[in-house]
């Protein structure tokens, strides 16, 4: 499991020259200025002769990588590929150091947001990968919609538009688990609105049952539970557009405190674990896995202890859609994959973008229970994957995934988790909790513009 945290914002003061790629004639990096106009082919990469492809990956991209390398191999003899894999915090501190110095990685992933992708970016560390993109029709496969949370202007002061800089063939988002049982004993059907899905919490508490099990001591579970809420009145764009910094954008909204209202009265009618506060988000999983409660709120990610723990009676559900019938919730694609400007592999490295990126792929990551976010057929090994795809399909077709709002600056994560913890236990209001998140936001964006 991942949680989406903002790493602090690294100052890269440092002009970056990259390494010429084979065949150039020019002492300054090819790897920024020559344009990728079709798919890599075997000759092009065969032509390198033999070489080491050095690559970076989160630890949850390790079974993953047990199987695109041997493919990857296979495909391109001429190449060994050199896995580094580190968990999340320790990627997330040493990627941008280590794209800068000497002996960078040919390809790593980041993590979305001014904090990584933002330092990457403006130091000049990764190459643009629109031209990739375009060469191996990524919007045939992909919800172009969803490519902003990668593009960035190229100076990397602009974030959501621009050129694309990474990619990902994963998506992780929070939606609705729900254990089946539950609902056939309280005769409840399974929600396909916000209002219908309010109703079943109504039933469930006064069936004695928890509604909906939390564990906040972490303070970021609660985060996606109002991300889901505000999913439910606030368009997904308005969310994207402040993530991404676009300008005039305003967490101040009246949508934003109907969902923040609406959280609050959920928390009066006692719909949540008591104490949450006090209970870990492991602890809440496993008791929501054990059988306690109705609704679990929560990533894609806990699917493997959920699935596990209730079996053939776990479902879940994209977020239940409101007025506008949209569905929006927090979540975004995987870790994006980067090529470095320096690498003196360029077609290697596209070449192994590729085929994680390629539909054919997809399938492949299906069976390790991940949630593909290409637009192809899949077949499912279980009914709760099956479950999460087609949540995520509706997502997707829906543009509602939108992104993590810690992103929208290097501090928001702290303030957004203290400020939300506050407004739950009452200590402070739905105009105080917004205000405290735009007047951060606002400081960000006039430190950028100084």
């Amino acid at each position: 499991m991942k949680t989406k945290v903002l790493i602090a914002l690294i100052a890269l003061s440092m002009t970056v020259a990259g390494c010429s790629s084979p065949g150039s004639d020019s002492e300054n990096s090819a790897n920024t200025t020559e344009t990728i106009n079709q798919p890599v082919t075997v000759e092009e990469v065969a032509a390198l002769g033999d070489i080491t492809l050095d690559v970076w990956a989160d630890a949850g991209e390790e079974n993953t990588m047990k199987i695109l390398i041997p493919q990857y191999e296979a495909m391109y003899p001429n190449v060994k590929v050199n896995l580094t894999i580190k968990g999340f915090d320790d990627l997330m501190s040493t990627v941008v150091p280590a794209l800068a110095g000497e002996g960078a990685p040919d390809v790593a992933q980041g993590n979305q947001g001014y904090g990584v992708d933002g330092a990457l970016v403006k130091a000049g560390l990764i190459r643009k990968l629109t031209d990739v993109a375009t060469a191996y029709n990524w919007s045939s496969i992909y919800n172009s919609g969803d490519f902003g949370q990668f593009s960035w202007s190229e100076d990397g002061s602009q974030y959501g538009s621009g050129e694309l800089f990474g990619m990902s063939p994963v998506a992780e988002f929070v939606g609705v688990f729900y254990n089946k049982k539950k609902l056939a004993k309280l005769g409840i059907s399974v929600p396909t609105s916000f209002d219908e899905f309010a109703a079943a919490l109504e039933t469930a508490k006064k069936a004695g049952e928890t509604p909906i099990v939390l564990g906040n001591s972490d303070q970021w579970p609660a985060t996606h539970v109002f991300g889901l809420i505000q999913g439910a009145f606030t368009p997904a764009s308005d969310t994207k557009d402040f993530i991404t910094g676009a300008p005039g954008s305003s967490f101040v909204s009246t949508t934003n405190e109907t969902a923040l209202n609406t959280l609050r009265d959920w928390i009066k009618k006692g719909y949540f674990t008591k104490g949450y506060d006090g209970v870990s988000a492991d602890d809440a999983t496993a008791k929501f896995a054990a059988g306690d409660g109705v609704f679990y709120m929560g990533g894609t990610w806990f699917a493997g202890t959920i699935g596990e723990g209730l079996g053939d009676d776990a479902g879940f559900i994209a977020n239940p859609a409101a007025g506008s019938g949209k569905r929006a919730g927090t979540g975004s694609y995987g870790l994006g994959w980067h090529i470095s400007s320096k690498t003196d592999a360029l077609s290697a490295s596209v070449a192994f973008l590729a085929m994680i990126m390629d539909a054919e792929f997809a399938q492949s990551l299906a069976s390790l229970n991940r949630i593909p976010s290409a637009k192809t057929p899949l077949e499912a090994s279980s009914s709760l994957l099956k479950d999460m795809q087609n949540a995520g399909a509706s997502m997707f077709a829906d543009s509602g995934l939108t992104f993590y709002l810690d992103w929208a600056t290097d501090t928001m994560y702290d303030v957004y988790t203290s400020k939300l913890q506050e407004f739950m236990a009452g200590r402070i209001d739905a105009s105080a909790m917004m205000q405290a998140i735009q007047d951060n936001w606002t400081k960000f964006q006039e430190s950028r513009s100084n």
